[in-house]
């Protein structure tokens, strides 16, 4: 068996070791029996696999894993174990190498990679588009709509200083007793006018 780890072809695994798992989020209902089971997809699946690098070529072959485990770059990757097309990318999270003494050509080594999931693209707000009519409708509206209270509060409180002042009832009694005597003057006069006729 044999995977391909972006250059680097590893040929004598002696395991390989494919772990998937669900993202299951369990809710405690009182009274209920069992949990309440939410799914929220799954992580990146993840891949172990135990080999040996044996022969004149061992150290140029765990030189070339070590410096792709240093760049800590996302690498193509292809395994018999998980088919190809399975997922195309992943990032080598974990390095062991082992040397036995007296075996100079030949190297053991525990490697593990995560599946490499692209992030998205930023969104990028373009300055210069012209903005949606819907949008511009709704803001003249709410701008029309913001005249208009503004224009029945200002007649309210010409309405509000026009109300005639109730603070002094006794006001008014002056100018009365002042009309009253006008008019028993004036008839007094007519009644004087008309005793001189006789």
């Amino acid at each position: 068996m044999a995977v391909e780890l972006g250059s680097v072809t590893l040929e004598h695994l002696t395991q390989v070791l494919v772990q998937e798992r669900a993202r299951i989020v369990r809710h405690s209902v009182p009274g209920m029996s069992g949990d309440l089971a939410q799914t929220m997809g799954r992580p990146s699946v993840e891949v172990i696999f135990r080999g040996i690098l044996y022969g004149s070529t061992a150290a140029d072959d765990l030189k070339q894993l070590r410096s792709a485990y240093l760049d800590h770059q996302p690498v193509d990757f292809f395994t018999e174990a998980v088919g190809e097309g399975y997922f195309a990318q992943v990032l080598i999270s974990n390095l062991e190498v082992a040397q036995r003494a007296g075996y100079p050509d030949e190297f053991d080594f525990v490697c593990k990679v995560v599946e490499y999931i692209e992030p998205p693209q930023p969104i990028v707000a373009d300055p210069f588009a012209l903005p949606d009519t819907d949008l511009l409708n709704e803001a003249a509206s709410l701008v029309d709509e913001a005249q208009n209270a503004l224009d029945q509060v200002s007649k309210l409180t010409d309405l509000i200083a026009n109300i005639p002042s109730f603070g002094d009832p006794t006001e008014g009694l002056s100018s009365l007793l002042g009309d009253y005597s006008t008019l028993i003057s004036e008839g007094t006069g007519v009644l004087n006018e008309i005793k001189d006729l006789f």
